[in-house]
């Protein structure tokens, strides 16, 4: 191999590499920071959304293990966990439209919320399951 060839090679190397970075940061990263930013917003709300809807299905359970940030569920009758429980998983309806374009998501939680029970919390954690790690 004459030195012209060598040298040929090694410059489409290096070419090839700095356009694959260049690639790569101008695409391939913002993508992936993008997707990440979704799935960890989606986690966020749905483990809120799963939160209160343990509440309103087990308010008496749900005062000793669970805790809520905005009020000390500890301190409220069985009936008004209930009612902040369903009230803040209503609030979350906008939220969901904003993270999810899938509609299963928002027809379930609304199914829940109309009629808490553990078939529907069920049908919503599936769901929320399959929308999280699609």
């Amino acid at each position: 191999m004459d030195s012209t060839s060598i040298f040929t090679i090694l410059i489409s190397i290096l070419s090839s590499s700095i356009f694959t970075l260049i690639l790569s940061s101008l695409f391939f990263d913002p993508f992936k920071d993008r997707k990440k930013y979704i799935f960890e917003e989606k986690q966020r709300v749905y483990e809120s959304i799963i939160t209160f809807a343990q509440i309103a299905l087990y308010p008496k359970e749900a005062k000793f293990s669970l805790g809520v940030a905005r009020y000390n569920i500890q301190e409220l009758s069985e009936q008004e966990r209930i009612e902040n429980a369903v009230n803040d998983l209503k609030m979350t309806i906008p939220k969901l439209q904003l993270i999810t374009n899938n509609s299963k998501v928002i027809t379930q939680t609304m199914n829940f919320i109309e009629q808490i029970n553990e078939e529907s919390f069920n049908l919503m954690l599936n769901v929320l399951r399959k929308d999280l790690f699609k």
